[in-house]
Parts: C-alpha cells; structure tokens; sequence
C-alpha cells in the first residue's frame, strides 16, 4: 500500500494554511509489478444507489502496451484475512488460526511468504503447485487465490464482493479474462474459437457482479461498485512490466473519501462565526458608549474568521464538484488564512501588552507589533505559495526557504506574548487590580492549555503519520484523517477563541477594563454593583459617581453631612476612580464610607 500522510507544520492560529499539504488529487494510485507496489487502498463511502446519477465504484484501467498477464483482485480490507490460503503440513490451516496477510499477491513472484515460526505458508496465486494440491482448478489459473469456504465447507461470507480474476492482454486489440473464459466454457462446453470471438471487436461484460469493458485498442476498464462504507483495496502483480491507474470514485463527488468531511466541518465553522460576530455586534450596540477599542478589533477578527471558513468551504465545494482545486479560491484563501492567522497573533499580542487596558497606548511598541504583523502575513502568503505551487512529498532545502521566515515570525510573537502577559500580571498584582489580575491569569491558563494541547497534537500527528503507512492503521483511521490535517487545529482555535470572546464580550461592565482603576480589593466593589443593580442596560447610574445613599448611608434633605467625635474620613479624588468632573478645580470631594476613630 502506498498511503502518504502530511504533519500540519502549524501552530493555534495557522491551521487553515495548511490545507493545500492534504490535497490529494481524486483518489487515484497507479499499480506496477514492482513488488509493493502493485497494492494501494483507499476509503470509499458505499452507495447502494444512484446518488445524483453517480454510484461509489472502483475502477481499474489497464493500458495493452506493453501486453502482460496480470493477476488482479479488489476487496474490502478486512476481508484480505482470506486472500490466500495458508497451508500447514499439507492441510489448510482452521480458520482461528488464519490472521491478516504481511504479505499480498503483488509480492508473491519468486519471494517466499512462508512463516518459519509455525511452518505455515500462504498460497496467492492459483499455479502448477496449488493446483496439485487442489486449491484451485485449471481454470482458475493465474488468479488469486480466495479462501471461500469456512472449515465446514460452507461459503463464507465477506464484507463485500472479492473480485479475483486472471487478465490476458492481447499485443493489439482487445484480450480476455479468466473469469470470462470459465463464463465461455459453461455455456459452450468448448474452448474452440473463442479467442477469435473476444479478440475481433469491444465488448463489456459483468463477471461476479463486475463490469469489464474491453476497448478497440486493448485497453480493459473494470468497475467494481462498492455498496458498502469500506477501506477498499487493489491488488495485482504479474512476471511482465505494466502499469495500471486505479481510481476510487464516491457517489457524492470527486473529493476522496478522506477529504469529504471537510466540507461540512468549514460549513459548520463558517455559521458559527457568523452567529458569534452577529451576537457580538448586537451586544456592541447595546453599550455602544461603553465599547473599548480592543473590542472593535475582536469583532473585526470575528468577521475575517467568517469570511476565511466561508472561502474553505467554498474552495472544498468546487474541488469536489470539479475534481481539481480553483486557482481563484486558492489564492484568497491563500491570502485571507495569512490575514487571519497574523490577526490573531497581533491581537493576543496587544492584549497581552496591556493596550486598551492597562495603557491607554503603546506608543512605539505598536509600531513593532504591527511591523511584526506584516512580516509574519508576508511568511504565511510565502508558505502558503509554496506549499501549493511546490510538490509536498519534494525534499531538498528549498522547502526551507517556504518555512523558516514563518517560523522565526511565528516564534517572535510567541516568545513576545508570553513575556508581555508575564510584565502585565506582574504590573496588575503590584497596582492591586485584582478584577484585572484575574482575566490576565485566566488568559495565561488558557494559552498554557492550547499550548499542551498543540504539543500533543504535534506529538500524535507524528505517530498518526508514520503508522498511517501501515495498512492496518489506515483501514481504521481513514475517516478521521481530516481530523488530522484541518480539524484539531481549527477546532481548538474556535474554542479558544470563544473562551477569549465570552471573557471580553460587551456589557455595561466594561468600566472594569477602563484604564484607570481604583487600588485595593475589588470584590467589595463587586458585590456593590451586585447590589444596585449596574447589570442592568436601563440603569442609568452607569458611569457616574455612587452617591451616599447606594453606600446605605441616609442624609436628611438639603442639609451636609458633618463630621465630629469618632467620625473617619476617606479622602477620594474622583480622578483616581476613574471618573471625570464637570470642573477641574484641584478640590477634592469628599465622600463618607464609615465610621471608625475619632479626628
């Protein structure tokens, strides 16, 4: 089997640039007699019926020149436990005793798939030996072998059709197979003249439920419909050099299986990120006066991310409707991934800065991070071009060319952010702005957790990759692949980013992210604003000072509070809470919060 894996280079916000690395084009593997390589396999989704005029088949195109006899079966992986009979002393050995095949049919010309350790071996192809030990008949000559009844005698059941049969080509226009001659000779009990008949002129015929097409020039087409949901294989070998394409076809398009489920995954994202960014600017508008900056931009990335999943599930629509990826869609994904992904890493970074919170401005520092933006958009489009225009499986050092500036970039913001939320805590902590200090560490947990879950996704996609070459790790794994190349990534960043996105959405609580804040324990100030009621849209003490009755404190009408015996006073500058005055006189204005000792 030749199953070629791909490891997303990416790290939280780079995954749909990587989607060109899985493009495979439609199913397709071609078969020679090179031992190993005349066995590939692929999923495909069974469709019992016509599904838009189209039906999940297998088919198999074998070209007359040069002319070859090719041995040649198609089954459902799992029921390769019975392609090939091992014998033991002479007898077949009992069915409990019969596991998967290392070896198939294509590796069986001259090697020798005997297993010393239980002085067993497996018989492939119906010859001379297995002949003589009645495995097979002489009319079944040349085609693999199939252990077809169990140790009763009895037909056993497959999967689905195994299709075995013994192709003879012919130097100039069309040959037969095995399967049509036993056909031939059941119905006319005589071999004579029929070479003459086969080879004169085209014909399709069906042999075991299989369709075999024979073409003027030689060229024999078979069609095997698949019915059932399977990890489909082919297998053919032969003593003379050929070629043959095998094509796995699905009923609902020209995706390969593996591929398919891509699809609805973008299509899923795409309605989610529209429902996110329109929920987030109703909000917006809701305190609309009470918006932060930063928070402008958080629904600006929200909108590129809707556009971004709508131009994947775009470009996977047209793929699978034409069987080849769009030049067009290719580069405004191309484009647009690069955007979203710089985006993201300059919004994390700024947040982490402090911007909009911590400082009203950056100053020269934003003029880094937003020259840092460019180059590392300019290293995505750059990889991202290389990765399409630039065989994946070509090695040699210009692929680093491709990779190294997005790694460099890409390690900068990493590096810088995590510095950056370090000082900011720190900074927070010493000014005693715990409602602050803890977004900023619930943000920290949050990257550390992405952070380990990318780590283990590098890990198991490593192990997926190379063990994925091992058919039996294929037939189990096909449908989840795109869980590998598309899927964990963006999945995780939609979860982070929705975390990130619930903490800073719009409320009339925003004031707690205002640049300038009172020191000291906030949960005091909590629970107050619990108690008057400032969740509430209509409240329309939003913004301004507490007066001395929401502290509990009653005055009597028209008359000022005086201060004597054990009366204490705290002095607050509206300034430090935050709040501006209609008059910058340099007064302070006092107000009572208990009392406590005498003056």
């Amino acid at each position: 089997m030749k199953a070629v894996g791909k490891i997303p280079c990416s790290l939280l916000a780079v995954s749909g640039l990587f989607l060109w690395a899985s493009l495979t084009a439609a199913e397709t593997g071609f078969l020679t007699n090179v031992a190993g390589d005349g066995f590939k396999c692929a999923g495909v989704y069974g469709s019992p019926a016509e599904h838009h005029g189209r039906r999940s088949a297998i088919e198999v195109e074998i070209p007359p020149v040069p002319p070859a006899d090719i041995s040649i079966a198609i089954f459902d992986y799992p029921d390769s436990r019975w392609i090939g009979i091992p014998v033991k002393e002479g007898a077949k050995l009992p069915d409990d005793q019969v596991g998967m095949p290392m070896t198939y049919i294509d590796n069986d010309n001259g090697s020798d798939n005997s297993d010393t350790s239980t002085g067993t071996h497996r018989f492939t192809v119906c010859n001379n030996e297995t002949i003589t030990m009645k495995l097979c008949s002489e009319a079944d000559r040349g085609r693999p072998l199939v252990n077809d009844r169990n140790d009763k005698g009895m037909p056993r059941s497959f999967n689905s059709i195994v299709y075995s049969d013994y192709v003879m080509l012919n130097r100039s226009g069309p040959g037969y197979t095995r399967l049509e001659n036993k056909a031939w000779l059941e119905t006319h009990n005589e071999t004579s003249d029929h070479d003459s008949q086969w080879r004169s002129k085209p014909r399709s015929t069906v042999a075991d439920g299989v369709t075999l097409e024979w073409l003027a020039d030689g060229t024999l087409k078979i069609r095997y419909l698949v019915n059932t949901t399977g990890y489909y294989c082919v297998d053919a070998a032969s003593i003379h050099d050929f070629t043959a394409r095998a094509q796995w076809v699905n009923s609902y398009g020209l995706l390969p299986a593996s591929e398919y489920p891509k699809m609805y995954i973008y299509l899923a994202l795409t309605v989610a990120y529209v429902g996110i960014a329109a929920a987030w600017a109703f909000m917006s508008w809701r305190v609309w006066s009470e918006i932060l900056p930063v928070q402008n931009q958080l629904l600006g990335l929200v909108c590129l991310l809707a556009v971004d999943m709508g131009m994947n599930f775009g470009f996977w629509k047209y793929y699978n409707s034409t069987g080849a990826p769009s030049m067009v869609y290719s580069i405004f994904t191309l484009v647009i991934d690069a955007g979203r992904n710089s985006l993201s890493f300059f919004m994390l970074l700024v947040v982490s800065l402090g911007w909009g919170v911590v400082r009203p401005s950056l100053g020269k520092t934003m003029i880094r991070c937003i020259l840092l933006t460019m180059v590392h958009f300019a290293a995505g489009c750059l990889y991202g071009a290389g990765i399409f225009f630039r065989d994946p499986h070509e090695s040699g050092p210009l692929g680093l060319v491709y990779v190294i500036p997005l790694s460099l970039s890409m390690t900068m913001f990493y590096t810088w952010t995590l510095s950056a939320i370090i000082g900011t805590t720190q900074l927070l902590a010493d000014r005693q702005q715990s409602y602050k200090l803890a977004m900023y560490n619930k943000l920290w947990r949050l990257l550390l957790v992405c952070l380990v879950l990318l780590f283990a996704f590098f890990v198991l996609n490593i192990l997926h990759t190379i063990f994925y070459n091992l058919v039996n790790i294929a037939a189990r794994s096909w449908k989840w692949r795109w869980f590998w190349t598309d899927g964990w990534l963006n999945i995780e960043y939609f979860f982070g980013l929705s975390i990130i996105l619930y903490w800073w959405r719009p409320t009339l609580q925003n004031y707690r992210y205002s640049l300038e804040e009172l020191a000291g324990d906030e949960q005091e100030a909590m629970d107050r604003d619990e108690a008057v009621g400032r969740d509430s849209f209509d409240n329309p003490r939003m913004g301004e000072n507490l007066e001395l009755d929401d502290l509990g404190i009653a005055m009597p009408a028209g008359k000022a509070p005086s201060i004597s015996g054990d009366d204490a006073l705290f002095v607050i500058h509206e300034d430090e809470l935050g709040f501006g005055s209609d008059e910058d006189d340099g007064s302070e204005h006092q107000h009572y919060t208990k009392n406590n000792s005498s003056t």
